[in-house]
């Protein structure tokens, strides 16, 4: 299993070794090569050392068994490597290196955000007891973001009957599960009640936590619930949902890719 670091190592290429792997990351694509079993992982930087500049800046985000993992953004990604974008490969991989994957995308894209301090505009230095990123100048400390939003599996009659909708940002003629963030001040319970309110004019009970999914575009964590119909008219808002409607397994439309926490948690309910 991966493990997160909290000292995270940041500089230039002279603290890795031959063996460490490396997350080469442009825009929204992740290099990867194959090991002598075929098998698609990330390269080793022995393999990928001679392909990158000098000056490319790396940052350490964790560990696998005996690995270690860094990170970083290039222009170019190296030949020796096969491109794959960042959402196939969360549908395709397993776990471990989906979350080696997330936390490097999501510390790479922090960082590249606040290189300055937001209280004295000094220019932030990596602390060296932690992943915060420490100000010189007036002591203040910033810590890698997220942003939690919710996801949630409404259904009645029983169970047998899911709540769908096509948001209008959907590709094609895909319906989900009602999902939004969790805005400040508010609890998750709180944001659920809010988010099906606003954009299907229903009331839920009985509300139960089922799994979570980071999702790095660019740093949320989808919190996925499933609570029971109550009352309320179900009709799209118009704004945010374009259509939305009770289906079953037997009879639904298209659904989202496979690998999704969308997906998985419809198929829980489908099956």
């Amino acid at each position: 299993m991966f493990e997160f670091l909290s000292d995270l190592y940041t500089g230039e290429a002279a603290g890795i070794a031959g063996n460490d792997r490396v997350i080469l990351l442009k825009e929204r694509s992740v290099a990867i090569s194959s090991n002598i079993d075929g098998e698609a992982v990330f390269p080793r930087w022995e393999e990928v050392a001679n392909y990158l500049p000098a000056d490319t800046f790396f940052t350490m985000v964790g560990k696998r068994e005996n690995e270690r993992f860094f990170a970083a953004e290039v222009d170019i990604l190296p030949e020796y490597c096969e491109p794959l974008t960042i959402r196939q490969f969360l549908f395709e991989y397993p776990e471990d290196w989906q979350m080696a994957l997330c936390r490097a995308k999501n510390i790479l894209n922090w960082r590249r955000q606040h290189r300055f301090c937001g209280g004295c505009k000094s220019l932030l230095e990596p602390s060296k007891k932690d992943s915060g990123l420490l100000c010189p100048a007036c002591g203040n400390i910033y810590y890698p973001q997220i942003s939690p939003a919710v996801i949630v599996a409404v259904t009645r009659n029983e169970g047998r009957e899911l709540l769908l909708a096509h948001n209008r940002t959907f590709s094609g003629n895909v319906y989900s599960l009602i999902a939004g963030f969790v805005e400040a001040g508010e609890s998750v319970e709180g944001a659920i009640h809010r988010e099906l309110w606003e954009e299907c004019s229903i009331r839920v009970k009985n509300l139960n936590y089922i799994s979570s999914q980071m999702w790095p575009f660019p740093n949320s964590l989808m919190l996925a619930f499933h609570a029971e119909y109550d009352s309320g008219s179900a009709e799209a808002d118009g704004e945010e949902l374009s259509d939305l409607g009770w289906f079953t397994s037997a009879d639904h439309p298209e659904l989202p890719a496979p690998g999704s926490i969308a997906r998985k948690v419809i198929d829980r309910f489908f099956n």
